[in-house]
């Protein structure tokens, strides 16, 4: 395998302070920072541009989860200083191809999220189709509370996915103990909230975490992976 996944935490949180100095304690460690969705909306759109400037040298995505409004949104993420922002897999054509548009215009990414998409497949045709590079799947927090636990079928609509040429984002619950679950599919992202953020040092969950994927995803598996 070509790399290791890049290591991204979430900051689901509701308060701003709090997400900022779990930002700039866990950054050395990680990647990408995320500002998460209930963070997007209690603090708004300025919960970007505030872990913009205090980590200035990491990739930063808004969890928007834009149902509407594509292009808007989007001009909103990446004005306040995202990397990268996402929309919701339940969004019409529209919304998806005018976020993707200023993405590209502004040299940015757009991300499909896959909360509550049922059809992943047909849909991902269609968004294949327009240009979409790049897929969130997500085991949702409250599918997750209920019961629902990684399996077989989920790596097997990963690889899928991965066949039709998107780069994969992996979230839900991702802890030390899952990722070997993960090592034998070239995903291009991991995404760990709590897994990090509660632990009680979080950037040494973060470091912890790093290393385990770079060991993991070292041994070739005769797939190429891309970042």
């Amino acid at each position: 395998m070509n790399g290791s996944p890049l290591l991204q935490v979430a900051l689901d949180y509701i308060s701003l302070p709090k997400a900022l100095v779990m930002a700039y304690q866990v950054a050395p460690e990680v990647d990408i920072i995320e500002i998460g969705t209930p963070l997007c909306k209690a603090a708004g759109i300025e919960a970007v541009r505030a872990v913009r400037e205090i980590c200035p040298d990491k990739l930063i995505l808004a969890d928007l989860k834009t149902p509407d409004v594509g292009g808007l949104e989007a001009t909103l993420a990446f004005d306040a200083g995202a990397d990268m922002m996402t929309v919701i897999g339940g969004a019409t054509l529209a919304t998806v191809e005018q976020a993707l548009a200023v993405a590209r215009q502004r040299g940015k990414e757009m991300l499909m999220e896959l909360t509550g998409v049922r059809d992943i497949l047909e849909r991902a045709v269609e968004w294949r189709r327009i240009g979409v590079e790049r897929i969130v799947y997500h085991r949702e927090w409250d599918a997750q509370s209920a019961g629902r636990v990684w399996n077989e079928a989920d790596k097997v609509t990963i690889r899928k996915l991965i066949d039709m040429g998107f780069k994969l984002t992996v979230t839900g619950g991702l802890t030390m103990e899952l990722l070997p679950f993960f090592a034998d599919l070239p995903v291009s992202v991991l995404i760990s909230g709590r897994g990090i953020r509660e632990a009680s040092d979080p950037r040494a969950a973060a470091r912890q975490m790093r290393l385990a994927i770079a060991d993991l995803w070292s041994v070739p598996s005769g797939e190429a992976h891309q970042a």
